[in-house]
């Protein structure tokens, strides 16, 4: 017991344990009768509160069959029979390229596309095994058979390299293929398990480079079949109607600009083309949306551009939409490949009508731009006061003279009063005295010195330096210098004293034993000797002398002429 409690129990019963010990064990069952109480409590308050949360529950009547028997047995499921078996000529086809669109791309049912030859001993073992099974599928499988041999374009866009060789397709695509006989009889039921059965994949499964690779092949197949599909004549007759409407159209927008409205229908239009030609299994390129703005703007605004689609196989769904290979697994390119081809040769004939239209049109769009804006500015515009700005007085008499002195490159300015003399401006020059300064005006051809007093009492008005002039000042004259050119004997002497010359006995092409410094060769010509220099200034003293000894043989001739003159005188 707890100690508080038996102290107190003890302190009640006068220190007789046994009463003591009494009162202790009423106390605690006294706590656990509470506790179960509460319990009960508790658990009926939850008990309660489920019994609100359930349901009612509802009296159902059933009436039996007066001839039910709950104890017979249940009857037993039907079994499935297979279906009635088909005709030959119903699924077993030979294909050629000119059916392969309606037998194999157009194929309702999933496609055996057998590619054999006559002369392939697999391929007669083969081809009897799938016409028989084609049969007992009663029309859920088709069986097309293409001999090679004859069919060069079907087995060369399949890219064939064995034979026998089965390619399984559904809605126009390859799904698999297999080369040869099948190894085992499992081999050939997984794969048309894979084939014919919704949801059921093939086993062994096709690898993502195979989709790719199988995906390649329908595309060229399906090309191969559209355009064999499409006799010479009737693309003759499309061409032609084409072309025709999309004159039709021009004529119908008319104006200058009818030729650039129309290339651009014509270019929304080869858009939609090519689009179902890119991929023609996909739906929501086969169908044209009429209420889209910028279909409805171009195309559908044009009953030519309308009759364009209509002619390459599209059909009206409902009554904003056009839909082509409605019903049908893949579309037939072939008459939109040769529409294309012919809005992009009526586009490429009409090139410089097609420039000028659109060139007159951005013109238009231009002036219509700038008439709104103007019209917007007319009604914006405000009437607002205007301040006057006064007008600076400029004084009459003031000269700006900008001056440099010679030699120098900065340009100095100073304001001055047209009655203002050169003497006033010498003066702000701040010279020593003395000094001789000459001013030269360019633009006026003036050139004036400071000793010319006549010249420098002038108003700058007068000089014709108003209101402004540049002027350079030269301060000093330069003084020249007579250069003495010496006689020809000192600068011979001189020539002689230079350093950095050399002949051509002193580099060793002569030897000292040369005599003359002069050498015979056997052909009979002579070597002289030659000073060689380095010196530059050598070659311009040897002109100098050469010029000085012609004017001294001159004046020689000229004195010799004169005497011989006053000779004949006398």
């Amino acid at each position: 017991f707890d100690m508080f409690f038996a102290r107190r129990s003890l302190a009640f019963s006068g220190m007789d344990i046994d009463n003591a010990r009494a009162i202790l064990v009423a106390d605690a069952e006294d706590e656990e009768a509470e506790v179960q109480a509460q319990q009960q409590a508790v658990a009926a308050a939850e008990a309660e509160a489920a019994a609100m949360e359930e349901p009612k529950m509802k009296t159902v009547t059933v009436d039996y069959p007066t001839n039910f028997d709950p104890v017979a047995p249940a009857p037993k499921p039907q079994e499935q029979k297979p279906p009635p078996p088909a005709k030959k000529e119903d699924v077993v086809f030979e294909c050629t390229v000119e059916d392969l669109q309606k037998l194999v791309i157009e194929s309702p049912v999933p496609v055996l596309l057998d590619i054999y030859a006559d002369w392939c001993g697999p391929c007669k073992q083969l081809t009897p095994a799938l016409e028989q099974i084609v049969i007992n599928a009663g029309g859920a499988l088709r069986l097309c058979k293409v001999n090679t041999d004859q069919q060069r374009q079907i087995s060369g866009a399949l890219e064939v390299k064995a034979l026998p060789t089965i390619f399984g397709m559904k809605n126009g695509k390859i799904l698999n293929s297999f080369q040869g006989m099948p190894r085992d009889e499992q081999m050939l039921r997984n794969f048309l398990m894979g084939l014919l059965v919704p949801g059921e994949t093939f086993n062994p499964p096709v690898t993502a480079e195979e989709k790719a690779n199988y995906h390649q092949l329908s595309t060229k197949l399906l090309k191969v079949a559209a355009a064999s599909s499409f006799s010479f004549s009737a693309r003759e007759r499309l061409q032609g109607r084409v072309a025709k409407l999309l004159d039709e159209l021009v004529a119908d927008i008319g104006g200058d600009t009818g030729m650039a409205v129309a290339d651009d229908s014509a270019r929304v239009l080869r858009s939609l083309m090519s689009n179902v030609i890119r991929d023609p299994f996909e739906e929501k390129f086969r169908r044209v949306n009429l209420a889209n703005k910028v279909i409805a703007e171009k195309v559908a605004k044009y009953s030519s551009c309308v009759s364009i689609l209509k002619s390459v196989g599209f059909v009206a769904d409902g009554e904003s939409a056009l839909v082509v290979g409605k019903g049908k697994p893949v579309a037939n390119v072939s008459p939109i490949n040769v529409a294309r081809d012919c809005i992009d040769k009526w586009v490429d004939q009409n090139r410089y009508n097609i420039a000028a239209s659109a060139r007159k049109r951005k013109d238009e769009i231009e002036r219509v731009r700038i008439a709104a804006e103007a019209e917007e500015a007319a009604k914006n515009q405000v009437d607002e006061e205007e301040d006057e700005s006064e007008e600076e007085e400029v004084d009459p008499n003031l000269c700006i003279i900008k001056y440099r002195i010679e030699g120098k490159k900065k340009l100095h300015s100073v304001d001055m009063d047209g009655n203002d003399t050169l003497a006033t401006l010498l003066e702000k020059l701040e010279l020593d005295d003395g000094e001789s300064v000459q001013f030269t005006c360019a633009a006026k051809r003036l050139i004036v010195k400071s000793a010319d007093e006549g010249k420098m009492s002038k108003t700058l008005k007068e000089l014709r330096l108003m209101p402004t002039a540049s002027i350079v000042i030269k301060i000093g004259e330069g003084k020249s210098s007579d250069v003495s050119k010496g006689s020809l004997a000192e600068r011979n002497l001189a020539k002689k004293k230079k350093t950095g010359s050399h002949s051509m006995h002193s580099i060793g092409l002569y030897s000292q034993n040369d005599g003359n410094k002069a050498e015979t060769f056997e052909s009979g010509g002579v070597l002289y000797d030659h000073v060689l220099s380095d010196d530059e200034e050598e070659e311009e003293d040897a002109t100098a002398e050469n010029a000085e000894e012609d004017g001294d043989d001159n004046a020689d001739e000229n004195s010799s002429s004169d005497e011989e003159v006053d000779q004949d005188d006398e």
